[in-house]
């Protein structure tokens, strides 16, 4: 697993639904600062077609919505943008979540 920072992440770059990110320094009474981190996942929006959800995966909070990102337009896939993530959930302590099955188009 690799931590990105969206600093670092292309308005371009493209991402898929199951794509998680981690929000840092939240305030979470824990001995540890690498511990202190939400952890959200890009999800479908049965209801909208025009957003994606970032839900938060774990914790007391899974399931809870923190955001929604809005999808590009496209006929041939689902995706959203590095720009509308970064507007969505900002740039501060934020990381995009990079492991062997994380995809990210370009």
């Amino acid at each position: 697993m690799k931590l990105i920072p969206l600093t670092k992440i292309k308005d371009a770059d493209e991402f898929y639904r199951g794509t998680r990110f981690r929000l840092y320094n939240v305030g979470l009474n824990v001995k540890s600062k690498k511990e202190d981190y939400y952890e959200y996942m890009l999800t479908e929006n049965p209801s909208d077609n025009e957003y994606m959800l970032l839900t938060n995966v774990e914790g007391y909070k899974a399931g809870a919505t923190l955001a929604l990102v809005k999808i590009k337009k496209s006929k041939t896939k689902v995706v959203v943008t590095g720009k509308a993530i970064k507007f969505s959930i900002g740039t501060e302590n934020t990381f995009l979540l990079k492991d062997k099955n994380t995809e990210v188009d370009k």
